[in-house]
């Protein structure tokens, strides 16, 4: 599904970026190599990378009890 419609991001580009590091939508912009254009997706990029995180840190102990 498309986060921000007007430069093409998608979910599974903002969980890459947030794996690579980022924290904020600007964060995301900048790993996707596009610059933010209306803002609407901002609440929506935000609330998926807030997901993004819980789930890493969710898949993070299981990842090291493994080792």
């Amino acid at each position: 599904m498309y986060i921000c419609i007007c430069k093409a991001i998608r979910e599974r580009e903002v969980d890459a970026a947030v794996r690579a590091g980022a924290r904020r939508p600007a964060d995301v912009f900048r790993a996707c190599g596009k610059s933010p254009q209306c803002g609407t997706c901002a609440c929506d990029m935000r609330d998926r990378i807030a997901h993004a995180i819980a789930h890493e840190r969710s898949v993070q102990p299981t990842l090291l009890a493994a080792d």
